[in-house]
């Protein structure tokens, strides 16, 4: 009988033991884990920490939010340019004349078109839809636009009307 209960008491002191150790490195890992925080201030940590996630979760949203906007604007934007400068008439100097096609996403836009001659300089533009012209387009202007259209890397071929 004596030895049942030694055999008991040195299993209770083992398991006595390793419990001690499990508080110690519980303690070490709170430590670690909160500081030198006092263990009442924990609670007030833990719901400061949630308030911050919180905070954060709320800030990523207005965050996806303005970029959806942006995204949205961008797309309507002029992203695409193609410039080509040339010489119309052969009694002029330089390429001072130009074509310049502007472009959104969806390659709407417009081309302005320069005609510099010794008389004087006009001005025209033509509405670009889909990356199509009402108008007629001169060679010029035509490759203005392919230009500015190839930019695109969705584009594989533009051919003109």
């Amino acid at each position: 009988m004596q030895i049942v209960l030694i055999v008991l008491v040195l299993a209770l002191l083992a398991i006595t033991i390793y419990n001690q150790l499990q508080i110690i490195k519980l303690k070490q890992f709170f430590r670690r884990f909160f500081g030198n925080t006092q263990p009442r201030n924990i609670e007030y940590l833990l719901k400061k920490y949630s308030v911050d996630v919180d905070d954060a979760l709320k800030k990523i949203d207005e965050l996806a939010e303005f970029s959806a906007k942006l995204h949205k604007t961008s797309s309507v934007s002029l992203q695409k340019v193609g410039l080509i400068r040339f010489n119309p008439f052969d009694d002029t100097g330089g390429d001072q004349s130009f074509c310049l096609a502007a472009l959104d996403s969806r390659n709407n836009g417009f081309i302005l078109s320069s005609i510099h001659a010794r008389s004087g300089t006009r001005v025209y533009t033509k509405e670009i839809v889909r990356g199509k012209s009402k108008h007629h387009l001169s060679e010029e202007e035509y490759l203005a636009l392919k230009k500015a259209i190839i930019k695109d890397p969705l584009l594989v071929k533009k051919q003109k009307d």
